[in-house]
C-alpha cells in the first residue's frame, strides 16, 4: 500500500511527464452515517475538550453490559456482576444526554457502560 507522500509524487511525476497540470482538490472530511453515535468527550466534559484521556480510574459495577458503543441499541461485548472491579478512562455523552464510561474489566476487555450501571457518578 503506498503512501500518501507516495501517491502524490508519483501523480506529480505523472503529470510533469505527460506534460499535463495538476490540480489542487479539496477533500471534504468523512461524514458520520445516519444515527451515528457522536464522539466521545474526555472529562473535563467541555465541548472541544482536546485533553488527552485520563488514567484508568477505579469504579464498582452494579451489573449491566459492557457494549461496543456508548448507546443502549449497540452489541453487548460482555455482562458484569453486581461488585465487579472495573476501571475508566473517560466518559461520553450520547445522543439522548446519557453519560456512558468507558471501561476495562479485569482481564482487560474494554467497552462502554451506562453510568447507571457503575459507582461513578452520572
Amino acid at each position: 500500500m503506498m503512501t500518501m507522500r507516495a501517491r502524490l509524487t508519483s501523480l506529480a511525476a505523472a503529470g510533469v511527464l505527460a506534460g499535463g497540470a495538476l490540480t489542487a482538490v479539496a477533500v471534504a472530511p468523512a461524514q458520520a452515517a445516519p444515527g451515528a453515535v457522536a464522539p466521545a468527550r474526555t472529562a473535563p466534559d467541555a465541548p472541544g475538550s482536546k485533553a488527552a484521556p485520563a488514567a484508568w480510574t477505579p469504579t464498582t459495577s452494579l451489573g449491566g453490559p459492557i457494549r461496543s458503543c456508548y448507546a443502549a441499541s449497540c452489541g453487548v461485548v460482555i455482562g458484569t456482576y453486581s461488585g465487579e472491579a472495573l476501571h475508566w478512562s473517560h466518559y461520553a455523552y450520547n445522543s439522548s444526554g446519557n453519560r456512558w464510561y468507558y471501561v476495562r474489566d479485569s482481564i482487560g476487555t474494554t467497552g462502554w457502560i451506562y453510568c447507571g450501571n457503575v459507582t461513578a457518578p452520572c
